[in-house]
């Protein structure tokens, strides 16, 4: 960002003086994520939804804010969901270097996750755990597919770093998995405007491989078969001599997600049904 002594500004003159940027946690191809803290409530006429003491935002340039744009347009479709990171609203800042040069930016706030990412999460996890907090997590990242889907959005990049976790309550370390980054996503079955398979290798399914290369909402599925595996074996790739370290019911919900014909995959709904997690 800018370091110049006028410091960041507003375009929005209701939004002036409501937030600062803190520090840097990521920065990506295409956008950075700073820590965020809110100084006064918003105004009427604000772009910023509530009052959040700490929360994080996404910044690209403005000129360059494409994908980030069609992020926030697909969050606020998950307004109030408990298994989709919430988006608070946008900014777009202006701001210069020490030799005047100016920058605008656009700027999507976010709720942050003080629990970090699921990757992290499975990091510090024992090898092949199927612990009743696992399967808690694999149900509430399968409710929050469920929610998305059922609005007629495919993720296109489920993966551990995707998952984020948030503190549900603050006098406690009970945290909640929940779906974030939609940078990728894209209406279902939309063929008005088709895309290539995008998102990370290693959680595509097979028929984003194909001629065809076909990526809907039976592939996020799969993408999920990927996340559960690597929660419990730390591994992205079934084979069989895991079977004799996961549990029948464990085998039986990954084999569901794997399998090849994407029209027999079972939806997020079916799974949540599965007697794998439905304790959870």
């Amino acid at each position: 960002m800018g370091n110049s002594d006028k410091g960041e500004m507003s375009i929005h003159p209701n939004n002036n003086d409501i937030w600062v940027r803190g520090f840097l946690i990521e920065e990506g191809l295409h956008s950075s994520i700073y820590m965020a803290k809110m100084i006064r409530r918003p105004t009427q006429g604000s772009q910023i939804n509530g009052y959040h003491p700490v929360m994080v935002v996404k910044t690209t340039y403005a000129s360059e804010n494409y994908d980030l744009l069609n992020e926030k347009k697909i969050l606020d479709f998950f307004a109030g969901c408990p298994y989709v990171i919430q988006c608070y609203g946008e900014d777009t800042t202006i701001d210069f270097d020490y030799d005047g040069n100016k920058f605008v930016f656009y700027n999507v706030f976010l709720e942050y996750a003080s629990g970090g990412t699921l990757d992290n999460f499975i990091n510090n996890s024992p090898l092949y755990n199927e612990s009743k907090e696992i399967k808690r997590h694999i149900k509430s990242i399968l409710k929050g597919v469920e929610y998305i889907h059922k609005k007629g959005i495919v993720h296109c990049d489920l993966k551990p770093d995707n998952i984020l976790l948030v503190k549900e309550r603050e006098d406690d370390n009970y945290f909640v998995a929940k779906i974030a980054d939609f940078e990728l996503a894209k209406i279902a079955n939309d063929r008005t405007n088709p895309t290539p398979p995008r998102g990370a290798t290693f959680y595509r399914a097979p028929e984003c491989w194909s001629k065809h290369k076909i990526q809907e909402q039976c592939s996020d599925i799969w993408a999920v078969g990927v996340i559960v595996l690597s929660m419990i074996t730390k591994r992205r790739k079934w084979n069989d001599k895991l079977t004799r370290h996961v549990s029948k019911e464990a085998k039986d919900f990954l084999l569901n997600c794997f399998e090849t014909n994407p029209s027999k995959r079972p939806t997020a709904t079916m799974l949540l049904n599965h007697p794998f997690i439905i304790d959870a």
